[in-house]
């Protein structure tokens, strides 16, 4: 009769490459047979050791890598109601409307804190909204910042004097943006990792749409309402939009409790993650200068209708739909990094040559080529990161980028008002973003 050969409890299979990732294990019991001194072997001993450490492992602690997303299905629904959260967080600023009519006396630097500061709250509060978003808070705060976006946006209406526009307009809605946009983005991690740029551009073409549409709708109600009832009107419009979008995103994924709370300077010791997180910001310093100034432009350099210059802004946003879009099919295929690489240097061509554009004609070229690249760049901000780390704690470190490339888009616009304050006139303006 053969006896059983000596063996160990378990059977640890070496990962194949490709198919497994750093702390994972393929395990197969087998059957075991005790020593003939009726103990376990001093092999045996090792293994459970270390099955017993592959099952305390951070992946099978939160199973994320081991859960693959469906790819579709219900993300579809999630993702139609990331679509609806950027809708309404980067459409309100109107700065030649603010220079021409509401303002008149007031300098356009400080006009363009408005929006320089609502741009660079949508980009902010990544940093919280980031974390709730990684330890499961999600419809409280979003159910929140939808109320409060919608409610100052109604409260514009009553703004007579700068700094009520500021308050209102620039704090207030610029918050509420921000605890809306931040989980836009890391939720389409959650139910797509091969479609995830094309995902994410699809969420950032909400911004698009939105950017687009509302300054229209605005612009045509103003002569028909007035101004109080047309802010009335776009904010419950906002409401309406928001709703949809909190019934329909979700989570899959379980929440996770990383160490390190708000912030993981850990993150930073990644040389890759910290350059990109560097070059997002340096070009943020002038992302948004073209999109605050070009309708200014259109009417002092250009000398176009103001009714007609106003529609640049819009004709802007909704070429960025291309780039945001565009970019993110191109970025699964291509690669994101190199996709942003191209797209971002024809946004800094357009940049240079757009103060020397004095015609109608000219003026629409650039604000199609602009806003496609831009929009890329906008778009596909939060994809690499999602590459650069674990899913889990995507939240956390896609919150910690916004908030640093928040402050180039608070200080940008600004920055490029007081050079054109000073210059009378968009070249320097245009060499400096």
């Amino acid at each position: 009769m053969n006896r059983p050969s000596r063996s160990s409890s378990y059977d640890l299979d070496t990962p194949k490459s490709g198919m497994t990732t750093p702390g994972e294990w393929s395990i197969e019991p087998t059957l075991r047979v005790p020593s003939e001194e009726g103990f376990p072997d001093k092999e045996s001993e090792g293994l459970e050791k270390e099955l017993q450490s592959a099952e305390a492992s951070p992946t099978a602690a939160t199973g994320q890598d081991d859960d693959p997303p469906p790819e579709g299905g219900r993300g579809w629904w999630v993702l139609l109601g990331s679509f609806l959260l950027t809708f309404s967080t980067f459409g309100l600023v109107f700065q030649s409307l603010y220079e021409e009519v509401v303002l008149p006396d007031t300098n356009p630097s400080a006009i363009a804190w408005i929006g320089s500061i609502q741009y660079a709250l949508c980009l902010m509060p990544g940093l919280l909204s980031g974390r709730l978003f990684d330890l499961g808070y999600l419809h409280i705060p979003l159910a929140v910042a939808s109320v409060v976006l919608s409610l100052a946006t109604i409260l514009v209406a009553e703004c007579t004097k700068y700094w009520h526009f500021l308050v209102t307009q620039g704090l207030v809605t610029g918050l509420a943006n921000g605890f809306v946009f931040g989980p836009a983005m890391p939720i389409v991690s959650h139910w797509f990792r091969k479609r995830r740029s094309t995902g994410i551009g699809i969420v950032a073409a909400g911004a698009a749409v939105g950017g687009t549409v509302l300054p229209i709708v605005v612009r045509q109600l103003i002569p028909v309402v007035g101004r109080k009832w047309t802010m009335r009107i776009v904010g419950l419009l906002i409401l309406v939009v928001q709703g949809v979008a909190n019934l329909l995103v979700t989570r899959r994924l379980p929440a996770t409790n990383h160490p390190g709370g708000l912030i993981n300077p850990r993150a930073f010791k990644s040389i890759p993650y910290s350059l990109y997180v560097l070059g997002a910001f340096v070009g943020f310093l002038g992302m948004y200068t073209p999109l605050t100034f070009i309708d200014v432009s259109g009417i002092t350099t250009a000398h176009l209708n103001p009714d007609f210059s106003f529609y640049l802004v819009s004709i802007t946003n909704a070429s960025s739909l291309i780039g945001r879009v565009g970019g993110g099919l191109c970025s699964d295929k291509f690669g994101v990094v190199n996709v942003l690489v191209g797209f971002n240097s024809v946004a800094a061509l357009m940049t240079f040559v757009w103060p020397t554009v004095k015609s109608k004609g000219g003026l629409i070229a650039i604000a199609i080529t602009y806003g496609a690249a831009s929009g890329a760049l906008v778009g596909l901000l939060a994809a690499p990161v999602a590459h650069l780390g674990d899913t889990a704690d995507i939240g956390r470190r896609t919150g910690m980028m916004f908030t640093i490339v928040s402050i180039g888009s608070l200080i940008g616009p600004p920055i490029s008002g007081a050079i054109y304050a000073a210059n009378d006139g968009f070249m320097q303006v245009g060499i400096y973003a």
